[in-house]
């Protein structure tokens, strides 16, 4: 990968010019000297602590310094521009990383990050300070931050706003617009074969320019549209093969997809996975530490100390961060390969990273750097996916390539071994990847799409393990949908889970028959309709079949496309990936031969032609909410009404580890809440029962609990726990249990044949011991904003400090109702009810809650913050929440039916 620098063009504002790129010989030029390049320029940055410490640096002369002792990096060396790093130590955990770039015509520009990532040292830990930054004798920057450890921030600062990569300028009154040859990155293996024809919708477009004009877009650590809980599920544009605005900007080139792609990379930079070791001089790795963890139960570690299982400065999420590797979002990939900015590849390699030290070291064979070894298939599949993108664009013969191709190649290769193992466990319907799933003999095949889509990627690279494991794979991944003779529906292909082992068993069935039965007779088969693909899973299956048809030449995965087409699998319009590019992937030819794949990392030459784009004028909403354009998420149904007669009671025993306060349980049935409480009833006595109310029997049901309020103090002794010790229909158990230590859901299926009154009534039982009563939370009583027959419920708590946090309510844009007040006590596990009610009509719809007041008094017991505890839709719980530890929106795309809400 090369990263070019070429003349601006001097172009009117609409006007174009193209620009090829060919090999050819030419007179050499002498490079800029980058020192001499400077003169006449300054940068100084002023950093001044909350205990009036001031940190004060000449850029410029400490890069001077670094190019005369050698000790300055070098990215680029030409004679259009030179660049060159310099870096500054702060103290604890902080340092300063600057990119200065002298151009031929006498510009500069600098990349500033402000970082707080210093991992495995003595000291450390969140920071507030103000900083200034004067350029060329006029002050460029002046602001104040809060940033906790692991967090950077980044800005660019230009000397004559005309030098620079993709990004300056504002795409509201016309920039430089630079229009790669993505067909060509396609072709190399660079980008996915994203749908180039279909385009983007203005509607969209014109939603990223509103957010991208919206005040505090450009902050320090601003969270840009990115969901800072990564467990959060549900309506989320930040997660996918990449995210959507980078599909969005990979297939319409227009900058405003391009302005908020760029805003989301800089939020890369906020997350708190970027743990830099300045002992070694790199991204922390198991080379020097082979047994640490970065998940609060490894401890805490030792500066200096090798052996060490834990952070120095353990993560935590007060920055409002929770990391999640089978939820991440893929921010820095795209963004590098399209700007060449190094400080995306910082980010880039940050990420992969901590995705090696996020895995417990048992299953990651400690510094064998194992990241898909007993993980859920989903997180080995983003993990794998960040490992092979900063490998493949890390620059040749940097320790960071070495580094990451190694452990790239450690998951590949430990694949294809595997590869004869599972073939003979599962038969002839082989072809599926292992992995931790949350229900007990079931399998979710739109997992699969998310691993064979980085299988697809690091394939079209040149990796040849890769290859062999789509190679093999390819018998389940199109097997799914030509099996029908043999029992296997082919509309369950696409389904949300498909039977794969007998339940309470990891022994998987060996035929597509027995696959298909089961699947049917747990309700979880979609028959001839398409019940059970009620989200983006026909996407992902399209997608799956059209890299195999493109990379193999496989007439079969082609056919079997051509007819889930046939079938109006649902979301798979052109309307719909207009709207949500995120998996638009373009069809497979009618003409198919195999892709020769390169065996050798090729060069990715961003050339494009350069285009100046006509100022993007866009009329200001009443409020400015980012887009969250996706499927809608997975939701239940209303209730119906029940029979007496033909009914079951359906009841949960649930149990508690308690610290600090006892576990939060939500309970929904088909997708409908019925509980919500506290428990604390013991784990060790046996919990307590919960009625979940009237079932009709001789039908499918699902259970989902949902345990929010996780902690954990660094022993046995010290954790919160919730147990679902049982589930009893008519008094009888079904033998379902769960163990949930963390904030999660569990999603419990209740076949037909199950859901049967019982013969005897049991008695009543007690269980050992003293069994307190669950303790419902304190629930202030609920208002009512607005008028209508559609009503979302939000329930919202609070952390008070000088007040109870204040708020206001936007849907589609438009307030309703003026600024509340969340009174309930978040730490107590109390709730304010919200109805907010109008007629806003069946489908998808944006909720925005807005945070106004936050405050912050030096630590956690004075820290004012604002939770959303949970969002209905006419009755139907969203399985969406979200912390705001500082001002902001937080945003939820909602679906509602057609209105059934009581109160």
């Amino acid at each position: 990968m090369v990263v070019l620098t070429t003349a601006r063009p001097d172009l009117a504002a609409g006007a174009a010019v193209q620009a090829v790129l060919t090999a050819t010989s030419a007179p050499e030029a002498p490079d800029l000297n980058l020192a001499n390049s400077l003169a006449g320029h300054s940068f100084s940055v002023a950093l001044t602590a909350s205990n009036g410490a001031v940190t004060q640096v000449d850029v410029l002369a400490a890069l001077k310094t670094a190019l005369a002792n050698g000790t300055a990096s070098f990215w680029q060396e030409g004679p259009l521009a030179s660049q060159a790093r310099v870096e500054i130590p702060v103290g604890g955990s902080q340092r300063m990383v600057f990119d200065v770039t002298a151009f031929a015509d006498g510009g500069m520009v600098v990349d500033a990050q402000f970082n707080n990532d210093g991992a495995m040292a003595a000291s450390g830990g969140p920071v507030a300070y103000t900083v200034a930054v004067t350029m060329d004798g006029k002050q460029a920057l002046s602001a104040s931050v809060n940033q906790d450890q692991y967090q950077n921030w980044h800005e660019t600062f230009s000397s004559n706003d005309r030098d620079g990569g993709q990004g300056l300028g504002d795409p509201s009154t016309g920039w430089l617009n630079i229009v790669h040859d993505i067909a060509h990155l396609q072709e190399a293996g660079a980008v996915a074969s994203y749908d180039l024809a279909n385009g983007i919708s203005e509607t969209l477009l014109n939603k990223y320019a509103a957010a991208t004009s919206a005040a505090g877009w450009d902050a320090p650590l601003a969270i840009n549209g990115v969901q800072q809980d990564m467990y959060g599920v549900g309506g989320r544009s930040d997660i996918g093969f990449t995210t959507e605005a980078n599909v969005a900007w990979l297939i319409s080139q227009d900058p405003r997809a391009a302005a908020y792609a760029l805003g989301q990379a800089e939020t890369a930079s906020a997350t708190t996975w970027h743990l830099w070791d300045a002992k070694n001089d790199t991204w922390l790795g198991t080379d020097a530490y082979p047994a640490l963890w970065t998940d609060e139960r490894g401890g805490t570690g030792t500066a200096g100390n090798a052996n060490s299982t834990g952070l120095t400065q353990p993560l935590d999420e007060s920055s409002g961060w929770a990391l999640d590797s089978a939820h991440q979002p893929d921010l820095s990939y795209v963004p590098y390969l399209m700007t060449g900015s190094r400080w995306m590849l910082d980010n880039l390699q940050a990420q992969a990273s901590w995705n090696i030290m996020f895995q417990w070291p048992d299953v990651r064979d400690n510094a064998g750097d194992l990241v898909v070894q007993e993980n859920q298939v989903r997180g080995a599949a983003w993990a794998l996916r960040q490992l092979d993108e900063a490998a493949w664009a890390s620059p040749d013969g940097s320790p960071e390539k070495a580094a990451f191709t190694e452990a790239a190649n450690a998951n590949w290769s430990w694949i294809v071994s595997q590869i004869p193992k599972w073939t003979q466990e599962q038969g002839e319907a082989h072809g599926w990847l292992p992995g931790v799933y949350g229900t007990d003999g079931a399998m979710p095949p739109w997992q699969q799409d998310y691993f064979a889509s980085t299988a697809i990627a690091a394939a079209s690279r040149g990796n040849a393990d890769a290859m062999t494991y789509l190679n093999w794979a390819s018998n389940f991944l199109v097997g799914r949908f030509t099996h029908e003779a043999d029992g296997f529906a082919q509309h369950d292909g696409a389904a949300y889970l498909i039977a794969i082992s007998p339940v309470g068993s990891e022994t998987p069935y060996t035929t597509w028959a027995q696959i298909g039965a089961q699947t049917e007779a747990r309700g979880l088969s979609n028959g001839d309709g398409w019940a059970m693909t009620d989200g983006n899973y026909g996407q992902l299956a399209l997608a799956t079949l059209a890299g195999i048809a493109r990379l193999t030449g496989s007439t079969e995965a082609a056919d079997a496309y051509r007819a889930l087409v046939a079938e109006s699998v649902p979301f798979t319009s052109d309307a719909i990936f207009r709207e949500d590019p995120t998996y638009s992937l373009a069809a497979p030819g009618e003409v198919l031969t195999p892709i020769e794949v390169p065996v050798t990392t090729p060069p990715v030459v961003v050339v494009p032609p350069i285009v100046v784009e006509p100022p993007v004028v866009v009329e200001p909403p009443v409020v400015v909410v980012p887009p969250v354009v996706v499927e809608p998420p997975v939701v239940g149904v209303p209730p119906v009404v029940v029979d007496p007669a033909t009914s079951v009671a359906l009841s949960i025993i649930l149990g508690a580890d308690s610290w600090k306060g006892d576990p939060k349980a939500i309970v929904l049935v088909d997708g409908v809440e019925v509980f919500r409480g506290l428990i604390s009833a013991s784990h060790a006595s046996g919990g307590a029962e919960v009625s979940l109310g009237e079932v009709a029997a001789g039908v499918d049901h699902s259970v989902i609990v949902r345990y929010t309020n996780d902690a954990w103090g660094g022993s046995s002794a010290t954790d919160r726990n919730l147990y679902v010790e049982d589930i009893l229909i008519d008094g009888v158990s079904t033998d379902l249990e769960a163990y949930l230590n963390s904030n999660s859901r569990k999603v419990f299926e209740l076949s037909a044949d199950k859901v049967v009154p019982a013969e005897v009534a049991p008695p009543v039982v007690t269980p050992p011991g003293e069994v307190p009563d669950v303790v419902l939370p304190v629930t202030p009583a609920g208002a009512t904003v607005g008028a209508g027959a559609d009503t979302l419920r939000i329930a919202v708590s609070g952390d008070a400090y000088n007040g109870s946090p204040h708020f206001m309510v936007f849907v589609d844009g438009k307030q309703i109702g003026g600024v509340q007040t969340a009174t309930a006590s978040h730490a107590a596990g109390e709730e304010t009810l919200l109805d907010i009610k109008g007629n806003f009509g069946a489908g998808a719809h944006d909720l925005a809650i807005r945070f106004l007041d936050d405050d912050y008094g030096g630590d956690w017991t004075q820290d004012k913050n604002l939770y959303v505890d949970s969002v209905a839709a006419n009755g139907v719980d969203q399985l969406q929440e979200a912390e705001l530890y500082s001002n902001g929106d937080a945003i939820f795309r909602v679906v509602l039916s057609d209105a059934v809400f009581h109160t």
